[in-house]
């Protein structure tokens, strides 16, 4: 393979949940600005096709409004509004450690935190604790909607209660958050349903303000709810969960992969990530169930909501899709200084050997020719036949959604080609034209700004770019997401020659 990709679905943000604090915008945008054009692989063509009137009039006005910006909140809303220019995915400014799964907000201050709660001091409260609320439900047992309750999701614990004097409404509030920017007792959302029994919200976010969401009770046990793509779970009053119930729980919650029996005729695998620390845990699975995986004619392997990654976390899954040879269409490197140092960095990041000389090669032939794009060799073009068919499983079935980008975009840019590959979901998030990201820090030491460093010969010709990749079978929103993998088996199974 030479095409190695270290990417991540990044995408632009929109709200920040810091606490502000003054900060040089004008000298951040600035520095952005000239740090962006000159690494990113993405944008001179970006410039080329929107032109360089549109673009010197966006980057005019954004330095305009960076003058009067003093709050670091806003600025960093400011800078990531100039980057939406450019694209969706692969780039953005976040507060240092503040993106991606595992991240952490920066450490706050007792002075700070103080702040922070004097600033929101004020909210609306429902005045139960705990205890008291326990009660409540427990003397209301059997009038109580499914809804109502204390629902638990990561470090959150909210009451949800019916509104006094109506039917259709209810209010939840805090139990448990970071007792910083949250605490017990202030009322977080209000839910309004619907005539299909789903839920209007009204959320507030980690900084108080305000947002229109959707939520619905998931599955039969009334003890999963559904809301801003994350699952609640309750944890008071008690129910047992359906098996089904529980499956989908554990999917939606799984940080490392698992494998399930459906049936005698089916696998479901779950990888929630092609990270590169999941590597490991991927292979180490595969190889555990190997014998399995072998013995069972239809294999579903779900990626959905993926985090993006490392192409070399999904190559022990070829050896069961590979049915002939892969083409994948090669990339260009923009030689940098800044660049060269990226690669430096994979080449201390991954284990494997060849991987890492090569990096290594790339930063090196990168100082050669600054300025401008380099290639691996002359072929724009790479056919990977070193896997061998096997007979099992007869049938692949991958399941995506709109959250899948990245890597994890590469991977079913590539086993599409198989045979045996059919993709069950919605598009793609589009995150795969420029690729390879570089992390750097901005020069105030409060932000990150994520980029690219390469750029697929794919384009113009096939962008995938805010685009996204097209399933084969479209799961449309009349099929709840709890019951995707069963339509996907029931889809596999039913019909021989799928």
């Amino acid at each position: 393979m030479k095409n190695l990709f270290f990417c991540f679905v990044l995408l632009t943000v929109s709200n920040f949940t810091g606490f502000s604090q003054d900060c040089n915008c004008p000298g951040s945008f600035d520095w952005m600005v000239n740090t962006f054009k000159t690494n990113d692989a993405g944008f001179q063509y970006v410039v080329d096709k929107k032109g360089a009137d549109e673009y010197a009039k966006h980057t005019n006005y954004y330095r305009d409004k960076a003058l009067n910006t003093t709050s670091s909140d806003s600025c960093l809303i400011l800078l990531n509004k100039w980057l939406s220019f450019f694209r969706k995915g692969h780039i953005g400014a976040f507060p240092k450690n503040g993106f991606g799964r595992n991240a952490q907000s920066p450490a706050l201050s007792d002075h700070s935190k103080d702040s922070i709660r004097a600033l929101y001091k004020n909210e609306e409260v429902i005045d139960f604790s705990k205890e008291q609320f326990r009660e409540y439900l427990q003397k209301r047992q059997g009038k109580l909607n499914p809804i109502e309750g204390i629902w638990k999701s990561n470090n959150y614990s909210i009451g949800i209660m019916q509104s006094p004097g109506k039917d259709n409404q209810f209010m939840a509030f805090i139990i448990k958050a970071d007792s910083v920017y949250w605490l017990p007792k202030q009322k977080k959302a209000v839910f309004t349903m619907n005539k299909d029994s789903a839920f209007s919200v009204v959320y507030s976010m980690r900084d108080h303000s305000k947002k229109n969401e959707n939520a619905r009770m998931v599955g039969k046990s009334g003890n999963l709810l559904l809301m801003m793509n994350t699952i609640w779970l309750k944890d008071f009053p008690e129910s047992s969960l359906t098996q089904k119930d529980e499956l989908f729980l554990k999917l939606r919650n799984a940080r490392s992969p698992f494998i399930n029996s459906l049936s005698k005729k089916t696998l479901y695998l779950r990888i929630p990530s092609f990270n590169y620390s999941q590597k490991v845990s991927i292979d180490s699975l595969l190889r555990s169930n190997d014998s399995l995986i072998r013995a069972t004619p239809n294999l579903i392997i779900d990626i959905r909501n993926g985090t993006g990654g490392s192409d070399y976390s999904f190559f022990g899954l070829m050896p069961y899709i590979y049915t002939q040879p892969i083409r994948t269409v090669d990339m260009k490197y923009l030689a940098t200084e800044l660049n060269a140092q990226g690669y430096e960095e994979y080449a201390k990041s991954i284990t494997d050997t060849a991987g890492a000389n090569r990096c290594w090669r790339i930063a090196s032939k990168m100082r050669q020719h600054i300025g401008t794009f380099i290639t691996w060799d002359s072929s724009n073009v790479s056919v990977d036949s070193s896997y061998v068919s096997s007979s099992l499983p007869r049938k692949v079935a991958i399941v995506c959604n709109q959250y899948n980008g990245s890597t994890d975009e590469s991977f079913l840019y590539q086993v599409k080609q198989s045979s045996k590959v059919k993709v069950f979901g919605r598009p793609t998030a589009g995150a795969l034209d420029f690729s390879n990201i570089h992390i750097v820090d901005f020069p105030n030491g409060l932000y990150q700004l994520i980029y690219t460093m390469t750029a697929s010969f794919r384009i113009p010709d096939f962008p995938i770019d805010d685009i996204g990749l097209q399933p084969d079978f479209y799961i449309d929103e009349t099929i709840p997401e709890e019951n995707w993998i069963y339509y996907v088996q029931s889809t596999v199974e039913r019909f021989p020659s799928l």
